[in-house]
């Protein structure tokens, strides 16, 4: 019975069926590869970094690019000075000096004078200036009748003034300008009695009579100025100015002129 049934086994396996009663077992699932079931992995932002035997890994940035060199630039020399510049100063002025003698046939008479105005400017910013200036006049005359007066006249003014070039080496500097003066003039007379004209008004001196004049006043001088070298200049221009008030021994007569006159300066 046993040699039948080994004799039947046999038989089945040759055959691949399973013989009654046996059971049949499945075959086993193939285990995953361990690598199919790992999770999967982002690739690197960035190549590995191969580093080279001996070599030497640095902390630092990379320098920056260089940025191109500026092109240079061609200065050439500075403009050349000019009247009338800002931050100038200016001095120019008056300068009068005049000396004499007249003879008569029953005596004579003689007149010394001498005048200076010098004046000061700056120019605040171009063509624009302010300054001031100051005068004194001293005169000394007898007539041939021997009547003699000296006289010393001094004053300040401030004014205000404007450039206006009409050429390469012409321009015109009109100037309005607020000043006050005085004035002493002492009378030196024989025995009598005379009468003396001051400013058109008649007053009656005699010997060591004294004449004191105060004034203010406005004025407009616009002199055209020739500028002959660098720095150094020459003018000639309308003068106009009128007393604001003006008193002769507390006599009221204010003045009204119109003229011209010359000036002559320098500027750095």
């Amino acid at each position: 019975m046993s040699g039948l049934l080994a004799t039947l086994i046999v038989a089945t396996v040759l055959s691949g069926e399973t013989p009654p009663g046996v059971g049949r077992a499945e075959p086993a699932a193939p285990e995953p590869h361990p690598l199919a079931t790992a999770p999967a992995v982002d690739a690197p932002a960035q190549a590995p970094l191969v580093v080279e035997p001996n070599a030497t890994i640095s902390n630092e940035s990379p320098p920056s690019p260089r940025a191109p060199s500026p092109v240079p630039t061609v200065v050439g020399p500075p403009p050349e000075a000019r009247f009338g510049d800002a931050g100038e100063m200016v001095i120019d002025g008056a300068l009068s000096a005049s000396i004499g003698h007249l003879g008569y046939s029953s005596g004579g008479s003689s007149t010394t004078s001498f005048g200076i105005e010098p004046a000061f400017d700056y120019f605040s910013s171009r063509n624009l200036s302010q300054g001031l200036s100051a005068f004194f006049r001293y005169s000394d005359s007898i007539s041939g009748i021997n009547l003699e007066n000296k006289n010393v006249t001094f004053g300040i003014t401030g004014h205000l003034a404007f450039n206006l070039w009409l050429s390469d080496r012409v321009s015109l500097w009109p100037r309005l300008a607020l000043g006050v003066w005085q004035s002493q003039t002492t009378y030196y007379v024989p025995p009598g009695t005379f009468s003396v004209s001051v400013d058109g008004t008649a007053f009656r001196i005699s010997n060591g009579t004294e004449i004191n004049e105060n004034a203010v006043f406005v004025e407009l001088y616009a002199p055209f100025l020739f500028h002959l070298a660098q720095h150094f200049f020459v003018g000639f221009g309308p003068q106009a100015y009128a007393d604001l008030f003006h008193s002769a021994n507390s006599m009221a007569n204010r003045r009204m002129f119109l003229g011209g006159e010359s000036t002559i300066g320098g500027w750095f």
